[in-house]
């Protein structure tokens, strides 16, 4: 928990001198279209607008991994056979039936 609040600490000092360095205002011109802001308010806006792309182009994939896996989870619980006992022939699945 604390190296957390630490971590998050020196992220918010980062990102606190990176927008006190880059404070300038500049022009942002599209065709017709121009706007004068400072260009850390540019720059997390493209960040943030990239991030939101990526999470909203990786959806479908969440969902699709979320339908292949077994929504119902068995009843009884997969006996775990260990590595020693399946070279001794005591795997269950492969017991003989003919005893």
């Amino acid at each position: 928990m604390q190296k957390k609040l630490i971590l998050l600490l020196a992220f918010m000092v980062l990102v606190a001198v990176f927008a006190l360095q880059n404070s300038v205002e500049v022009d942002l011109k599209l065709w017709f279209w121009s706007i004068r802001t400072s260009m850390v308010l540019i720059l997390i806006l493209t960040f943030a607008t990239g991030a939101l792309a990526g999470i909203l182009f990786s959806l479908p994939g969440w969902s699709k991994k979320s339908k292949t896996e077994d929504p119902k989870p068995s009843e009884e619980p997969e006996e775990q056979v260990s590595v020693e006992e399946k070279r001794a022939g005591k795997d269950p699945e492969f017991e003989d039936v003919n005893k």
